[in-house]
């Protein structure tokens, strides 16, 4: 392929990537409605037991991600959208999140998405899996050291492409943990789904996902962070095939936008133990705002 083509090629996905950022935002505001932009909590790291209760998007995050495989000409970017909202009631605080991805792979990413995909890697853009779960806990657990909550998972065959979604309907288990000490806020997510509904023609999904996070704070600006895309075990596929495990990490900064906090990072992360054809490293910038 000749140079300008290959120039032409990297622009157009240049600006489709653009494209996606800017209607991340869009569902940002259209989900949290213009109330929730003008409603400021401390961030991510403390819950509120004076929140008012109703349902409010809390955070909303924008994963632009980059997959390097063994071969380059293989390369995959993808845009992961992440709402994070609460319920909160008289008593009680629900908590989701909610993830899915717009995907541009040049071809089928092993582990990405989660799920099975079949058949085969074929190449695909388009929309992923949606990904969710809820956690329940008494409102103003949030502010002693250690906080666990309970949950449940769930995985929706959202995906316009058989190779960018497992076509089941899977539910589990979950929890999510969190500690916070001086500078140091750390924990998990972790979630256990198993498909119970969907293509009958479609692998069985069995996925554990543990997802740690680690914040460590440097100044009033800045955080060392290590957020990775998740530690997942895909139990129905071959022995060598199943397990993800990346090590890295890297920093964010803080940033007002009136009322709301925004976090500009990026990490980079490289998978010690991955799939045969799977991710070697990721470069992940995140775009985050905690309202």
């Amino acid at each position: 392929m000749s140079g300008s083509n290959n120039g032409g090629t990297q622009l157009r996905r240049i600006n489709r990537m653009y494209s996606l950022i800017v209607v991340g935002f869009g569902l940002a505001l259209l989900v949290g409605g213009t109330d929730d932009l003008l409603w400021a909590e401390e961030g991510h790291r403390e819950g509120d037991a004076s929140s008012p209760s109703g349902v409010h998007l809390s955070r909303y995050a924008n994963w632009l991600f980059r997959s390097f495989l063994q071969d380059e000409t293989d390369d995959a970017t993808t845009l992961g959208l992440e709402f994070e909202t609460k319920l909160s009631l008289e008593k009680l605080e629900i908590k989701n999140i909610s993830y899915f991805e717009l995907a541009q792979y040049d071809r089928g990413v092993p582990g990405q998405p989660p799920g099975n995909p079949v058949p085969g890697t074929a190449s695909a853009d388009g929309i992923t899996d949606l990904l969710t779960a809820f956690w329940f806990s008494k409102k103003g657990q949030h502010h002693g050291k250690h906080h666990i909550a309970p949950g449940v998972a769930a995985q929706f065959p959202t995906a316009s492409a058989d190779t960018l979604g497992s076509g089941k309907w899977s539910i589990g288990p979950s929890f999510d943990y969190e500690y916070e000490s001086g500078r140091l806020f750390a924990g998990a997510i972790a979630l256990q789904v198993w498909s119970f509904a969907g293509d009958a023609d479609r692998k069985e999904v069995s996925m554990l996902m543990v997802k740690p996070f680690v914040y460590y704070t440097l100044n009033e600006k800045w955080d060392l962070t290590y957020v990775p895309y998740g530690y997942t075990v895909y139990w129905n596929k071959p022995s060598g095939e199943r397990v993800y495990l990346p090590v890295g990490g890297g920093a964010q900064r803080h940033f007002s936008l009136g009322s709301v906090q925004m976090n500009l990072g990026l990490q980079f992360f490289h998978n010690v133990v991955r799939p045969t054809n799977g991710t070697v490293n990721d470069l992940r910038f995140l775009v985050e705002f905690n309202f």
